[in-house]
């Protein structure tokens, strides 16, 4: 799915809540993988009190591009990874501004308010994070996954190309990250730019 910011903005004014629509009629669902704009595009319409299916057969999932900046969009991958308990692999890669890292992000409070606190992903093994910045947000969902997975055995993060200050400081945040998981390491990949 690709979408312009002009199209974007069309559906925002005249659509409501697009997560239903596009995948309420799957609920047997196994595998998902959404490329550009797919949070996106779910996340028009969406607010915090909708809720939807939840996806028993869910036990891969794969998002690209994930702009982490966008309360909605995070809130849709929070619903999409909460609302599938046999969730055995997640794979994300953001698109957030790097610089976005070091300023204070809007709604910080979601996390401490309503975070899913009864979530327990018991079934989560492993989860693949690429091009992150350091966002705040995305920075709360590594801790929320890392806090709610039992069974995790492995969290790979690649730090974008484009985080050029502030690796180290996102390290050092992943190792003081409580874990659920007696079991789980934290690979963080560190390539040269």
């Amino acid at each position: 799915m690709y979408m312009t910011d002009d199209i974007a903005e069309h559906f925002e004014q005249s659509s409501s809540y697009n997560f239903n629509k596009f995948l309420g009629g799957v609920p047997q669902l196994e595998r998902l993988v959404g490329h550009i704009y797919f949070t996106k595009y779910l996340s028009i319409g969406n607010h915090e009190g909708c809720i939807p299916i939840t996806y028993c057969q869910l036990k891969f999932i794969e998002l690209y591009q994930v702009s982490f900046d966008d309360m909605k969009e995070v809130l849709v991958v929070l619903q999409l990874i909460v609302n599938s308990p046999n969730l055995q692999e997640l794979q994300i890669s953001g698109s957030s501004n790097a610089s976005a890292a070091i300023q204070e992000a809007p709604d910080l409070d979601f996390w401490e308010k309503r975070c899913f606190i009864d979530c327990t992903l018991s079934r989560l093994k492993t989860i693949k994070m690429t091009d992150v910045s350091g966002v705040q947000h995305e920075m709360k969902l590594i801790k929320f996954l890392l806090e709610h997975s039992p069974s995790l055995e492995t969290m790979s993060i690649t730090p974008s190309l484009y985080l050029t200050e502030g690796r180290l400081n996102m390290l050092i945040d992943l190792v003081s990250f409580r874990r659920a998981s007696t079991q789980a390491s934290i690979i963080f990949i560190h390539e040269q730019i």
